[in-house]
């Protein structure tokens, strides 16, 4: 990590020792007291525009998807009689479509709220002409590339500036660095950007001890300084949020008094490898039909993603005093993915949560390869399953507690998706573990569910373009038809990595189970590339099960290893395609092709240019001769 900031931060003049106390502002106590997730004061009550009829048939919808696949495979093995080992192979593929089920119904719900949005989706589009309250801007950060964040911080102060908000709007940096010579970056940087002209005032506070992380770093600011705030905006370090967007968000905050929570969806900016430039895309094209989806059928009981939201300080010092977990980690201490609890505890307070799905300039970063990414869900993975223990807490929402159940089941149904795998390979290679004829289970009912399944997989996406068309916003993509191909390539990059994926989070699931913790260490946000000494080491027992697998093919002979092979070869290929999807040289030859590009490219906000011209590296704004050979690539 580069922490030398001479060339990277404005010149100041001010001296190199600034007193920490003129950091911040004047305290205002709020009361945030520790409470019992089990002793809750209210349980949830109703409130106004209830989905029910909505939830109903998402509900039908997923029940009808787990009966198709158990009775289809059912009905192909009864031909020898059914064994217990074709008993959990049908209802494995049933659970499995019913959650690609559950997911393709939302997004044919939520296509239809874009398309006629609801009242309050539409109150977003019309804040108050002046915001009346104050709002705090949160920036935890933890041994991140100081040069960065700060270039981001900056950006959204100056747009905060043209938009005449600095009066409203506090930015504070909350840092948790234990890098000593990261905090000393940290310092020259908060001297220089203190001696800029901007009149939104910045703070910076540096815990000696990071007690109970990100959450405990909320906490103490609340405790010290929330009384003074209405509402606070969450940020991540990589996050960036307009000035406009900001607005829109603070002011229905004001418009509704029971509003709690209001989560915004989120693009992803500034990727230069194969494999973030994939996830850029597809957070430019599919995300918003995703985040439509969630507030189609959660309504005021949507979920919190731990940033870019803006949330209700009073409801947060009210609900989110989080305890510990009893017995120690993986499964209890302080809780990692707080979010969703934090959520689920401010519903049952009696507010609201809600999704912003109509804002468009909410962005982050992600992971540059698929082994940073597998690095990062290892961590969400073991917050996710603590919500197993949580699921019975009294006095939850229903809904909430779906949000929960859904977050945990993310991670642990890969190895579901593992044992299918293994399972339906060892009923094909060894018929005498069955009691059906292999053809008849393969065409009748593996093939039947595969092409549902498909279906479901391939439904959103399709969706997704198609909203994307009809609102006019192809050409930011490069037109209809870079936009269709771009899919395609993103298509066959999700295929290719899905597998080790997969595995991977299966590998965390036995981590976890094992016992072993995640820690709490610094994401890494870029790379130039994944060595193939790393990746062989990495994806070696995915190497092994691929090998398992197509032994098995090579057994159950050619009618019948067809369909073992996909998994077998994509598990086999793990390596590769860590190395080639981690690459940025194969990221920007597509994008001089004019392929996975995004709006932020071809027409990139001045918030998106201000941050990244600021910040060192390869990111958002590349040499210009890329840049004009994509979009003449694009436009040709």
């Amino acid at each position: 990590m580069d922490i030398r900031l001479a060339d990277r931060l404005p010149p100041c003049n001010v001296p190199d020792k600034a007193p920490p106390a003129a950091w911040l502002p004047a305290e205002s106590a709020m009361d945030m007291p520790v409470r019992e997730l089990s002793d809750p004061d209210v349980g949830w009550r109703r409130l106004a525009r209830s989905r029910q009829r909505r939830r109903l048939g998402l509900g039908a919808f997923t029940i009808l998807a787990f009966a198709f696949g158990l009775t289809t495979m059912l009905d192909a093995f009864t031909a020898g009689g059914v064994t217990l080992l074709e008993w959990i192979d049908a209802l494995l593929v049933a659970v499995l479509l019913a959650w690609t089920g559950f997911s393709c119904a939302a997004a044919l719900g939520g296509f239809q709220l874009a398309l006629n949005p609801d009242t309050w989706e539409r109150r977003l589009d019309d804040p108050p002409p002046h915001l009346r309250k104050k709002v705090a801007l949160l920036a935890p950060i933890y041994n991140e590339d100081v040069a960065a964040v700060f270039a981001r911080i900056e950006a959204m102060r100056a747009d905060l500036d043209r938009e005449r908000l600095s009066s409203t709007f506090d930015i504070f940096v909350l840092s948790d660095t234990r890098d000593p010579d990261i905090a000393e970056a940290e310092r020259l940087a908060v001297i220089a950007a203190r001696s800029g002209p901007s009149p939104t005032r910045l703070y910076y506070r540096r815990r000696e001890q990071n007690t109970d992380r990100k959450t405990g770093n909320l906490a103490e600011w609340v405790r010290r300084f929330g009384g003074a705030y209405e509402c606070m905006a969450v940020l991540d370090a990589d996050s960036l949020i307009s000035a406009r967007s900001l607005r829109r968000m603070a002011g229905a905050m004001e418009t509704d008094p029971v509003l709690g929570v209001l989560q915004a969806g989120t693009t992803i900016v500034g990727r230069t490898t194969l494999f973030g430039r994939a996830e850029q895309f597809a957070s430019w094209v599919y995300g918003p039909l995703a985040t439509w989806a969630l507030a189609w059928w959660s309504g005021a009981e949507a979920n919190y993603f731990g940033h870019n939201a803006m949330i209700r300080t009073k409801a947060f010092a009210e609900c989110c005093g989080l305890p510990h977990l009893p017995g120690k980690a993986p499964f209890g201490g302080a809780i990692l993915s707080h979010d969703f609890v934090e959520a689920a505890l401010m519903r049952r307070g009696g507010w609201a949560v809600r999704m912003a799905p109509s804002l468009d300039d909410v962005h982050e970063e992600a992971p540059p390869t698929l082994s940073d990414m597998l690095v990062r869900d290892r961590r969400w993975s073991q917050g996710n399953l603590q919500h197993l223990g949580i699921l019975g807490v009294k006095g939850l929402h229903p809904v909430s507690r779906l949000h929960l159940l859904r977050g945990a089941l993310a991670y642990a149904l890969a190895p579901a998706w593992l044992l299918l795998v293994v399972l339906s390979a060892m009923l094909a290679a060894f018929p005498v573990l069955g009691g059906a004829r292999a053809e008849l289970f393969l065409v009748e009912g593996a093939a039947a569910a595969f092409a549902v399944s498909l279906g479901f997989l391939f439904a959103p996406k399709l969706l997704a373009v198609i909203l994307t068309c009809k609102e006019g916003k192809a050409g930011g993509f490069g037109g209809v038809g870079p936009l269709l191909v771009s899919v395609a390539v993103e298509t066959l990059h999700s295929t290719l990595t899905a597998p080790a994926i997969l595995f991977g989070h299966a590998r965390c699931l036995v981590d976890i189970l094992a016992g072993r913790d995640s820690g709490w260490a610094a994401q890494r946000r870029e790379a130039e590339g994944t060595l193939w000494r790393e990746a062989f080491k990495r994806h070696t027992p995915e190497i092994a099960a691929g090998l398992l697998l197509l032994a098995c093919a090579a057994l159950a002979g050619p009618s019948l290893g067809v369909w073992i092979l996909p998994a077998a070869i994509g598990l086999l290929i793990a390596p590769a395609a860590s190395v080639l999807t981690g690459s940025a040289r194969w990221g920007l030859a597509l994008r001089k092709r004019g392929l996975l590009l995004a709006p932020c490219e071809l027409s990139p906000s001045r918030l998106l240019r201000e941050a990244y011209g600021r910040a060192a590296g390869p990111q958002l704004r590349l040499r210009e001769e890329e840049d004009e050979g994509a979009t003449a690539m694009a436009t040709a």
